[in-house]
């Protein structure tokens, strides 16, 4: 458990739930952006466009579970590359597993 973040049937949706990631049409582009909050006409349109599966912001993660799973996390990576923290790709490299990890 990384995130808040939960993926649902899209007939399990309902308005007031908020994406938890952008939302892709086949082809590649953005019928909505990570944040957006799902009314009853985005929901038909959805369905009408052929979505069967929404990532949505899960609200039985706490902040305090999400802290400790970052902390965790963090400290995991951080003995993984003990032995390369100086060097910048090493550094640059796990802050990019690290957000990675805490993003879901």
């Amino acid at each position: 458990m990384n995130t808040r973040q939960m993926t649902i049937e899209l007939d399990d949706a309902s308005a007031g739930m908020v994406l938890s990631s952008v939302l892709l049409d086949a082809g590649g582009g953005t019928l909505l952006p990570k944040g957006a909050e799902l009314t009853d006409s985005l929901l038909t349109s959805l369905r009408r466009r052929g979505i069967e599966r929404i990532a949505i912001v899960d609200d039985r993660v706490s902040e305090a579970e999400l802290s400790v799973e970052r902390e965790r996390a963090s400290k995991r990576l951080a003995v993984l590359f003990r032995k390369c923290a100086t060097q910048n790709a090493s550094t640059s490299l796990q802050n990019s597993i690290l957000l990675y990890r805490l993003e879901g």
